[in-house]
């Protein structure tokens, strides 16, 4: 049976960075404070994804 931290270590490799989803010449056109506000909500998404991980493998 894995132990808890080599399931954290698989869903953490699973993760994808939302905002490498967005390809480079659409990312560029992007307007700065819609990059900005992107940035911080993929940020805020990967923190609730790891909570979330940490509460599953209790």
């Amino acid at each position: 049976m894995p132990s808890k931290s080599d399931k954290l270590s698989d869903m953490e490799k699973k993760r994808v960075n939302k905002l490498e989803q967005i390809a480079s010449k659409n990312w560029e056109k992007t307007p700065t404070s819609v990059r900005k506000l992107l940035e911080k909500m993929a940020q805020q998404i990967e923190q609730q994804e790891k909570k979330l991980t940490e509460v599953l493998t209790v």
